[in-house]
């Protein structure tokens, strides 16, 4: 059972930052994941799906309670509103996790392996855009704290930069990926074609969501 109290004691953004942190973990197991697959071991990729699964439903769980016990006076400083869309940002990041583990679970594809190192490398960059996104709710609750000193947005202002820059980056490795796969789909099953596009997809939009959870975090501070 989750303490309600305890979730909305100081720091203020800690329910939040919680949801985040359990984000991550839905996050954090896909490199692993990729590289089970890769391996055709499939008692491990099952292993890691449940891992994933259970870090999105509490996630979902932590949602669902700073859904129903925000008061619309909480966090003065900032719109209940606000907040509650950032969280279904974050909480999208989790429901893409999942999506991609149980797809590619349930179907046991495989991939050409001269693509596989440009998948791991977006993998890899995509849960970095997800971590530094994570960093910005410690740094969200430093804002909060100071009221909204002058030091302490700046410094956030750069940190979201650096979320946006590093999800180019992650854009750019995507459409890489897709031109690489073009030159060869025609070796591959035409259904596996079209669900590994799928995939590459779902896997850049876990930096996105990455960084329009630090965009809101942006439009937040815009309004004081």
């Amino acid at each position: 059972m989750i303490n309600i109290s305890s979730m909305f004691a100081k720091p203020p953004f800690k329910p939040l930052r919680n949801h985040m942190d359990k984000v991550v973990e839905s996050v954090a197991p896909l490199k692993e994941f990729f590289d089970a697959l890769h391996q055709q071991d499939h008692t491990k990729v099952e292993e890691i799906q449940q891992q994933v699964i259970q870090a999105e439903e509490e996630a979902d769980a932590i949602k669902n309670e700073v859904r129903n016990h925000l008061p619309g006076s909480i966090f003065m400083p900032i719109n209940r509103r606000d907040l509650l869309e950032m969280l279904d940002m974050q909480d999208t990041i989790a429901d893409v996790a999942q999506d991609i583990v149980n797809l590619l679970t349930l179907r046991k594809m495989r991939l050409p392996s001269e693509l596989w190192p440009d998948v791991i490398q977006l993998v890899e960059k995509a849960q970095h855009v997800c971590l530094m996104t994570q960093g910005l709710s410690q740094e969200f609750g430093d804002v909060l704290e100071s009221g909204f000193g002058r030091h302490e947005i700046d410094k956030m202002l750069e940190m979201i930069d650096q979320v946006s820059n590093a999800e180019h980056e992650a854009d750019v490795l995507e459409d890489t990926l897709v031109s690489k796969m073009f030159e060869i789909e025609d070796k591959m099953k035409p259904v596996d074609v079209m669900f590994w596009y799928e995939i590459i997809e779902l896997i850049g939009d876990i930096a996105d969501y990455s960084k329009k959870t630090g965009n809101r975090l942006r439009l937040m501070i815009a309004t004081n």
